[in-house]
């Protein structure tokens, strides 16, 4: 077994699944409320190498030198878990009353058939019942349901109230969760969490007419993305070294 082989391999697919996260994020560079994924990397159990072999002439005699440690050798890296930046993209003025942004921490509830998810794209929709929805259809939840606009004008304040006039219909629900790390993205810019328990935002600020914008930061990507090309052919370069030893 050539070592270096399996070493440089390792890390050509390690830089592959970091392309493909860098990928991802520059695609949703303008999705709004769209939250990065960071490629979290781990290496393998390194090794000591000790250089073995060679011997001394006492008295005309050859004797083993003991081994010498030359250092730590490195056996390859892989990838540990991709993990989602959760920090707060930019707010953008729209003037559009159905666009929607959380200034702090929360999620918007969305109702879909495989029950409730979250996300933070607060671009939506009034859907032909007159429902409050995703751009994808589903229905945006308040504390009452599904909220049912109709073609009523509307406001909505910074506690995420409905008002029609100066009647409250309905109040969007905001949420948050203890640890945001254990929420699984499901597409469609929307969070799942199969084992935390959202809490009731009371103090969250709502803000209409706005919307929440990426953190991705497209040039930021760029350049990881350059570092990533070059890794992937450091280690394409020592496959090639290794290939043509084993032609001589």
């Amino acid at each position: 077994m050539i070592r270096g082989l399996y070493t440089a391999c390792s890390g050509m697919l390690l830089q592959l699944a970091k392309q493909d996260v860098i990928a991802n994020n520059l695609a949703n560079a303008s999705t709004p409320g769209f939250k990065k994924d960071l490629a979290v990397c781990t290496a393998f159990p390194d090794m000591m190498i000790n250089r073995l072999g060679e011997v001394k002439v006492v008295a005309g005699k050859e004797e083993p030198i003991p081994p010498v440690a030359i250092g730590r050798l490195g056996t390859g890296a892989a990838i540990q878990t991709i993990s989602t930046d959760f920090s707060a993209g930019a707010v953008q003025k729209t003037d559009n009353p159905l666009d929607l942004a959380i200034a702090g921490d929360g999620f918007f509830v969305i109702q879909t058939p495989q029950g409730e998810k979250y996300t933070r794209n607060g671009s939506f929709r009034i859907g032909d019942d007159g429902i409050l929805t995703t751009a994808q259809g589903y229905p945006v939840l308040g504390r009452s349901g599904p909220i049912n606009i109709g073609d009523q004008t509307f406001t909505i304040d910074e506690k995420g109230n409905l008002l029609v006039g100066d009647e409250v219909l309905d109040t969007l629900r905001v949420v948050r969760f203890e640890n945001n790390s254990e929420l699984v993205k499901t597409g469609d810019d929307l969070f799942t969490n199969p084992s935390g328990t959202p809490v009731d935002v009371e103090d969250g600020q709502v803000i209409q007419g706005y919307l929440e914008l990426s953190n991705v930061v497209a040039v930021k990507e760029m350049v990881e993305l350059i570092s990533v090309l070059r890794a992937y052919e450091a280690n394409q370069k020592v496959v090639q070294a290794h290939d043509q030893t084993l032609d001589a």
